[in-house]
């Protein structure tokens, strides 16, 4: 009997000890106005956007107080994930994870909701830009594609993401720059374009490595430049455009956003967790195999950014003919 007692007692110890952690732990994360959150994209599953946000859910989930989920939301470049954005409440329950594309959408189509209607809250990555073709493509480097083109204009076809994407800007920049003329193919985002790319639709792509890596340890595809300062760590062999004789660098933002009233209490919160995270092991092994580069920025830096890289671009789009001043 004394010893039904006594591992009774035990056990209820046990218990008890486990209920006073359960606390402990949960005060170790970050407090957030709510319990669940939506993070929505705008491009489709298997993008490098789609990959992105999904590994920042996961992270963000250790480190803040509150369960993210990703749900893509496409349309419109972007603008129907905005417009859903923008009727959002500002408690933190829905944000957005953006790149460029969601500022030239704006510049571009003028949507009801524009990036000027949204609120920058984290800047995290830029992103390596990286060019691939089928892995029997005839072309086994940037300048083959060049040269083809200029023997044959609007032969070589290349499949980018949403219109409004930084991939259609970067083609526009690489025709002008060599006088070529290339056929661009647009999708939902860049895992339709990369299929794109494998059924033979289209001869090139431009994207990210967290989003081709499966198919490059494949060997489906081969990458044949990089639009980086300097090579890329992870692919020690592949040639900058800058080497091979186009003076391109392009990098792409990866940051969060929410709806204009966001809370000062969910912006506190994501300038605490972004630091942890990128310290987070798993997420560090995600992103450095991804090529992305840390790239930090709070609030106020990021809605300066943000600010900065529009005006940018709609100039270029207004030298461009694309949009009237």
């Amino acid at each position: 009997m004394a010893t039904r007692i006594a591992c009774t007692f035990a056990a209820l110890a046990s218990l008890a000890a486990v209920a006073a952690a359960g606390p402990a732990l949960a005060a170790d994360k970050i407090a957030y106005p709510v319990t669940t959150g939506t993070m929505i994209m705008q491009s489709s599953p298997g993008s490098g956007g789609d990959l992105f946000l999904r590994a920042v859910a996961d992270a963000a989930n250790r480190q803040i107080g509150a369960n993210f989920a990703v749900e893509n939301v496409t349309g419109g470049s972007g603008a129907k994930a905005m417009a859903l954005l923008g009727k959002s409440p500002g408690d933190g329950s829905m944000l957005m994870g953006v790149s460029p594309t969601y500022v030239n959408t704006s510049l571009l189509s003028k949507p009801p909701v524009s990036y000027t209607d949204l609120q920058p809250i984290v800047r995290l990555f830029l992103d390596s830009v990286i060019v691939v073709v089928r892995e029997d493509s005839p072309y086994k480097t940037l300048k083959d594609v060049i040269e083809a083109a200029k023997k044959a204009p609007h032969s070589v076809k290349v499949a980018v993401g949403e219109p409004g994407g930084l991939e259609t800007q970067t083609m526009i920049e690489l025709m002008q720059k060599t006088g070529t003329q290339l056929t661009v193919i647009s999708h939902d985002g860049g895992g339709d374009a990369l299929l794109s790319v494998l059924n033979g639709t289209g001869d090139m792509a431009i994207g990210e490595a967290a989003e081709l890596k499966s198919q490059l340890d494949a060997k489906q595809i081969r990458p044949i430049a990089a639009y980086t300062e300097a090579r890329i760590a992870t692919f020690p062999d592949l040639p900058t455009a800058r080497e091979q004789g186009i003076d391109m660098v392009v990098q792409k933002f990866r940051g969060i956003i929410g709806p204009k009233n966001v809370s000062p209490e969910v912006i506190k919160a994501w300038e605490a967790a972004v630091p942890k995270m990128l310290n987070d092991p798993a997420f560090k092994k995600w992103y450095e195999e991804g090529a992305l580069i840390p790239a930090f920025q709070p609030h106020d830096q990021f809605e300066a950014f943000i600010d900065n890289f529009g005006a940018k671009q709609k100039q270029f789009f207004l030298d461009n003919n694309m949009i009237k001043g």
